[in-house]
């Protein structure tokens, strides 16, 4: 959903002097339950006195810079990339309409490169503490990480395992210089082959429809949650839907001694006691259009939090049978993330591994039908064809809380990897090419990045 920048500047500036306006007009002593009443607590909050309707508004800004030394002896990837780049520019809206048990939420994306565009559009209702009911656009409810905020990720961004490298350049029909590179498709956070297959990271990313959630518990008891959601498809935002088939997920966690807030990477609250969560979810997705497929994936994730140190560990599956032949592809990847906060809640040092294998048991052949694509290592005067079998980060972060809030410095190391794979069987135009397996593609990324939050 799109939205002209010169209107959706124009209602903000209305709706912040508006209700700065009645809350300054309207005298303490002589307060009615419509009045307004205003206060800054983590973001700027607006009531009715009598508290039927709330606002919250949050900004998010993210400016980094990204330097990546390439493997020269990778197809397309002979220049270095350094770029400033702003990753994140957001407003949120949250709140209750009518009753607190109505709440929606409204994320407004205003990067350049993306124009401005409705992220986020949900509303829910709470029958009780395990019953609400949302619909609309959000998250899917489904792993870890890219449920983690895009504000509280205790490194600059998410793990190669999730397909966040910062290195996706240009035109999607043009050559890098990207990541991996190559020849191979886009690794983006959610990018999919014209087959269907997702060539991206191991998450769900975004869609429209509905889901059921709820919690029992509290930061400081056994706390039991779940998410049960039927949705358009994978990575489908804001798209309609072409057939009748949806995707269904299925996500459940257990806390034995308090919540842990997974919104937040990090013991940032410095925990007295050691807490532990295990997250598992599942899902199931079906289309016809534009190509006929169905594929599934579990998820176990593992969090543990306790006097400012933490892990977040997470393990991911995918497997994908497209109706145009009888082979399956699967996926496969893990992760793991251990920080610690040598002043709490002040500076934090973090260190991850991560990998993903975007296609296991990779062949020519195989390669080239599931849309991943092969690419190209040098060699001699020339190219000749590789295959791509796993991708590794190690990475180092250092990072510093700015007083007040969320507001933060980091910067942070990656050795990024590429193994391939041999395919001594491999047939190119109908005639016997064996494919050696190549040396490893090694690349090296530095980033720094300023957050505001407000």
């Amino acid at each position: 959903m799109r939205i002209p920048s010169t209107g959706l500047v124009g209602f903000l500036l209305l709706l912040t002097w508006g209700v700065g306006t009645a809350a300054a007009e309207e005298p303490a002593a002589t307060e009615s339950p419509g009045s307004i009443l205003s206060r800054y607590d983590q973001g700027f909050r607006f009531t009715t006195a009598d508290n039927a309707f709330a606002l919250r508004l949050n900004g998010l800004l993210q400016i980094r810079w990204s330097y990546v030394d390439y493997d020269p002896a990778i197809r397309y990837n002979q220049d270095d990339y350094s770029s400033f780049y702003i990753r994140r520019a957001r407003l949120y809206f949250t709140g209750h309409a009518g009753s607190p048990r109505l709440t929606y939420f409204i994320h407004v994306q205003l990067e350049p490169s993306n124009d401005v565009n409705a992220h986020d559009l949900w509303v829910e209702y709470e029958f009780s503490d395990l019953l609400r009911l949302g619909v609309g656009r959000n998250k899917i409810g489904y792993g870890l990480e890219m449920l983690n905020s895009g504000a509280a990720l205790g490194m600059v961004d998410r793990s190669i395992m999730y397909g966040e490298t910062d290195i996706d350049l240009g035109n999607t029909g043009q050559p890098g210089p990207r990541f991996p590179g190559g020849g191979t498709a886009r690794f983006g956070l959610s990018s999919l082959a014209p087959t269907g297959f997702p060539t991206g990271g191991l998450n769900l990313y975004r869609s429209q429809g509905l889901q059921l959630q709820g919690q029992r518990g509290s930061s400081d008891t056994a706390t039991f949650e779940y998410q049960a959601g039927v949705w358009q498809g994978r990575s489908t935002t804001g798209f309609s839907n072409l057939g009748d088939g949806h995707l269904g997920t299925i996500r459940v966690g257990y806390y034995p001694w308090g919540f842990i807030d997974w919104r937040v990477v990090g013991d940032v609250e410095g925990s007295e006691r050691f807490k532990l969560g295990v997250v598992g979810s599942v899902y199931r997705d079906e289309t016809a259009q534009p190509v006929e497929y169905h594929d599934q994936g579990a998820n176990l994730a593992l969090l543990a939090r306790w006097r400012g140190w933490s892990v977040d560990a997470e393990w991911s599956a995918e497997s994908f049978e497209p109706a145009s032949t009888d082979d399956t592809w699967e996926r496969e990847g893990w992760r793991v993330s251990l920080g610690w906060f040598v002043v709490p809640a002040k500076w934090e040092v973090r260190a991850r591994y991560a990998q993903i294998e975007r296609l296991d048991d990779p062949t020519y052949q195989r390669a080239v039908d599931s849309g991943l694509g092969v690419p190209e290592v040098a060699a001699g005067e020339g190219w000749t064809p590789a295959l791509e079998a796993r991708m590794t980060e190690v990475s180092v972060a250092a990072s510093v809380f700015i007083p007040r809030w969320r507001n933060r410095l980091i910067v942070d190391l990656s050795r990024l990897t590429r193994d391939f794979a041999a395919d001594p069987s491999a047939v190119i135009d109908g005639e016997p090419a064996p494919i050696a397996k190549a040396p490893d593609q090694v690349d090296h990324r530095f980033r720094a990045m300023i957050q505001l939050v407000f």
